[in-house]
């Protein structure tokens, strides 16, 4: 689809009366929704967050899905976590160029195009026959998702002046982002076991036609109106450098494979190091130094790191619990964790209206907590205990510190951020998500394997233990940082 045969008009715009203001002018931010600002940026939330569901839900949803596409393409089981690498690898290497190309070329058209590809690799990968075809359209999806993520949130913070409207919309979006990475594994098995594999790819097909064909009528182009060139050396060192260090995450995580991790940790700082370089030298870096000298900016980043990372590893550790201690089928686990599902979209749209009347900080603060809380209680779950008993009452608290602390971090990480900047700040709040998300799982995978002694069940539940009391002592240090996020009445 060519997104720029269905741009809407961009040489006029309305007042709220509907008056006409001028002709000849370029679009400013939030100028397009001003004709009908409640009914357009409702619909635009909408969109974005379709859009952002599909992206996180893809993450985690073929994860149920492995050993049904393992039968189906008669994959050998050490390639298996290729499917799921050459999406997150392309994905979370590219936020941060991606994000930033929005600000100079437009979010708009970047978000759109990165839509249909995201679409198009949807469909090629539930059609896919042989390994090769599926693990390249896999990567694919990846970098259509790394296009759509950073510039979605940047077209929702553009579109909701800063306040009580954009703290709401950030509500709908973190429900959906935290959401949707845990309900992606009830998906993935509802739809494997009724309908088949590929149907959890070919579902991505309507929704991104339908989000791509109404995002053209609805979204307003914005961009950094000085139209700076983008960096692009700087920009593939960038890439390179994540690429290399989430392949060492992954490498150290898989165990036995040091000398690799270890070579391929050097090239990241190679990369990195010539980056540091490159952006020093050129006249429009991809990072403003403004930016990252934002107190809130920084703190936001590192906090959703952990936020996500520990998260990440104690959901992975309940996982394994209710599987291999308790006996669970996928399909089980998957409902099992339906009712914290259920809870996060409750709170999170409530807790985007809340930061306007407590502050960021306070809910950061009780957030993670409830988190820490609930990452305690399950350390203590003994090797012969129930779902409903010992697991469902801390997973209730982790659903509601993950729904008071997603949006919260959010706004901070764009208070304060100047609209052409918008971009690339969404895009170190995407980065942060999904490196954290890495970082932490392995970490904690690593010290949990490091407890265990042996298969029996005793032995796994003490290698969760460590993990997770590791998770909580994370959280609870992190909250050093909580200062520099903004309280009641505070932008940045």
């Amino acid at each position: 689809m060519d997104v720029r045969s269905c741009r809407p008009p961009q040489n006029l715009y309305f007042t709220n009366d509907r008056k006409l203001l001028s002709v000849g002018m370029a679009i400013q931010p939030d100028a397009t929704y001003a004709s009908n600002p409640t009914g357009r940026r409702r619909i635009v939330i909408v969109l974005i967050c379709a859009a952002q569901a599909m992206l996180i839900v893809d993450v985690v949803v073929v994860n149920v899905a492995l050993p049904s596409i393992r039968n189906g393409l008669a994959i050998p089981d050490d390639h298996l976590q290729l499917i799921s690498v050459a999406y997150t690898l392309t994905f979370g290497s590219l936020l941060i160029a991606f994000g930033r190309a929005g600000d100079l070329l437009g979010r708009r058209r970047v978000f759109l195009l990165g839509l249909s590809l995201f679409t198009l690799a949807s469909l090629f990968t539930g059609l896919a026959q042989n390994e090769w075809q599926l693990i390249t359209a896999r990567a694919g999806q990846g970098v259509g998702a790394a296009m759509v993520a950073p510039t979605a949130l940047a077209l929702l913070t553009t579109a909701f002046e800063e306040g009580a409207r954009r703290n709401r919309a950030l509500g709908y979006w973190a429900a959906v982002s935290s959401a949707g990475a845990i309900g992606g594994q009830l998906l993935g098995g509802l739809m494997t076991d009724t309908l088949g594999w590929r149907w959890i790819f070919l579902i991505n097909v309507p929704v991104g036609v339908v989000t791509v064909i109404a995002g053209c009528f609805v979204f307003a182009e914005s961009r950094d109106d000085r139209r700076p060139s983008l960096n692009l050396r700087g920009a593939v060192l960038l890439v390179l450098s994540l690429a290399c260090g989430m392949l060492a995450i992954t490498r150290f995580a898989e165990g036995g494979h040091k000398d690799e991790g270890t070579f391929l940790l050097v090239a990241a700082a190679t990369a990195l190091v010539a980056f540091i370089m490159v952006e020093r030298r050129h006249n429009t870096p991809i990072f403003d130094p403004r930016l990252i000298r934002r107190a809130n900016v920084v703190a936001a980043n590192a906090l959703l790191a952990v936020n996500a990372g520990m998260l990440g590893g104690t959901l992975f550790f309940t996982t394994l619990y209710l599987q291999l201690v308790l006996g669970y089928s996928p399909m089980e686990v998957g409902f099992a964790f339906a009712p914290i599902t259920l809870l996060i979209l409750i709170i999170s749209p409530r807790a985007g209206a809340l930061i306007t009347r407590y502050g960021a900080r306070l809910l950061v603060l009780i957030g993670f907590c409830l988190l820490a809380g609930g990452m305690l209680l399950l350390a203590r779950v003994p090797t012969n205990g129930s779902y409903l008993r010992d697991v469902l009452p801390p997973l209730f608290l982790l659903a509601i510190g993950s729904g008071l602390s997603y949006a919260p971090t959010f706004a901070a990480g764009t208070a304060g951020v100047p609209n052409h900047d918008q971009g690339l700040a969404s895009g170190l709040l995407n980065s942060a998500q999904e490196l954290g998300t890495a970082v932490g799982v392995a970490v904690l995978g690593a010290l949990a394997a490091a407890s265990t002694v042996d298969t029996t069940v005793n032995s796994l539940a003490a290698g969760y233990r460590t993990g997770l009391l590791t998770a909580a002592g994370a959280l609870v240090v992190s909250l050093l940082l909580i200062r520099q996020v903004p309280g009641t009445g505070e932008s940045s």
